[in-house]
């Protein structure tokens, strides 16, 4: 019996010795620290930007009748869509969960957008592209100077380059194709 009695103790003592002897799991890195509040603006910035942006480009969809307008509006979805992922990434980092929700300002916008078609919409669609990007360049540009968080350097150096890209795209497309183009030509 007393044979019994020691197996049995040293097999109950057993698994809490190896368990003993693991090593611990490391302690999980700390959270990064909350953004400074330039960095908290600019993000609330950079995510209003971009939701605007898709908005607006969604339009193009059903109301421009031109091929090329409708590419770019491809792209600035594609792009803003990307922007965006990458800088809800960095956010949800610090904690912090971006806006979904657009402006008075823009909502309206978006209105007068929608009651649009073919050429009308094509010219103030472009020219909200042209106004938002030349707006919000400065923006990623001075963010991509000032900011000390790294994440965000990144991201604002390469939004920079892509929002003036747009603005390039935005403009040319403005621009008429034709020098005699909008003037009258006596019949």
């Amino acid at each position: 019996m007393k044979t019994y009695a020691r197996w049995l103790f040293a097999a109950s003592v057993l698994p809490l010795a190896a368990c003993a002897g693991a090593p611990k799991a490391p302690p999980a890195p700390p959270p990064p620290p909350p953004f400074a509040q330039a960095d908290a603006t600019f993000v609330e910035k950079a995510s209003a930007t971009n939701t605007f942006e898709i908005a607006t480009a969604r339009l193009a969809d059903t109301r421009s009748h031109n091929a090329k307008v409708k590419a770019f509006a491809t792209q600035l979805v594609s792009d803003h869509s990307a922007n965006q992922d990458k800088l809800s990434a960095i956010a949800t980092q610090h904690g912090v969960t971006l806006p979904t929700d657009l402006s008075t300002d823009e909502e309206k916008t978006i209105d007068e957008l929608k009651a649009e078609t073919g050429r009308k919409f094509d010219r103030d669609f472009l020219a909200v592209q042209v106004q938002g990007h030349t707006d919000a360049l400065p923006l990623f540009q001075t963010e991509a100077q000032n900011t000390t968080d790294p994440d965000l350097k990144s991201y604002a150096a390469e939004t920079a380059a892509a929002v003036q890209s747009h603005l390039n795209i935005a403009k040319n497309l403005s621009s008429p194709a034709h020098p005699h183009r909008g003037r009258r030509h006596p019949h």
